[in-house]
């Protein structure tokens, strides 16, 4: 079995200037609409490119976050390929909680960095420890039902923690990785 992770083209949110400066009400508010996030033009266009890239691949099912960033892409591909997504939630974005220390103004890239980083001690629903779980899931679900291909549109994160999935199974293999918007990274079953 091979499994394509296409990682969602460029939304809006990732358009945004990392160095811009905002508040911590600001930044909380981006957490708070991320799951909306739409498609840029040049997201659009690469969505149609990963589409006329994965034409002849013989994708038998196509899987997608609930997130709008990610549904728009696979509806492209899905258009082009002629088979339905199926929305699988466990495959949503790996998201810090809105913060809640008073930092006052900080730039973008410094917001994520330490909201990611604090997602590492274990602390209620919104850690790397409950994004793997649902990630053993999502796989589990995706690769559980044989065929010869498969197409997940996920999040950096997410695809992120497939990858080390299947790094770690002696039953499956990394042949490429691409986690830029649009990338597409491929995983394949060793078993007969």
């Amino acid at each position: 079995m091979l499994v394509y992770l296409v990682r969602h083209a460029q939304s809006e949110e990732n358009a945004m200037d990392l160095s811009s400066r905002l508040s911590e009400a600001e930044f909380n508010a981006l957490l708070r609409r991320s799951p909306e996030a739409a498609l840029t033009p040049r997201g659009i266009e690469q969505a149609h490119a990963v589409a006329a890239t994965l034409a002849d691949k013989g994708i038998e099912r196509l899987y997608t976050s609930p997130f709008f960033r990610t549904r728009s892409t696979a509806a492209v591909i899905a258009e082009r390929l002629g088979i339905a997504p199926e929305v699988v939630d466990d495959l949503r974005e790996v998201l810090p909680p809105a913060s809640i220390r008073r930092r006052g103004i900080r730039s973008l890239r410094r917001f994520w960095l330490t909201s990611y980083a604090r997602m590492l001690w274990p602390r209620g629903e919104d850690t790397w420890l409950a994004g793997y779980r649902r990630a053993r899931r999502a796989f589990a679900h995706v690769t559980g039902t044989p065929a010869e291909a498969v197409l997940v549109v996920s999040h950096v994160g997410m695809i992120s923690l497939l990858l080390l999935i299947a790094r770690r199974r002696s039953d499956w293999r990394v042949l490429q990785r691409n986690l830029g918007n649009g990338g597409i990274s491929l995983i394949v079953s060793r078993a007969p």
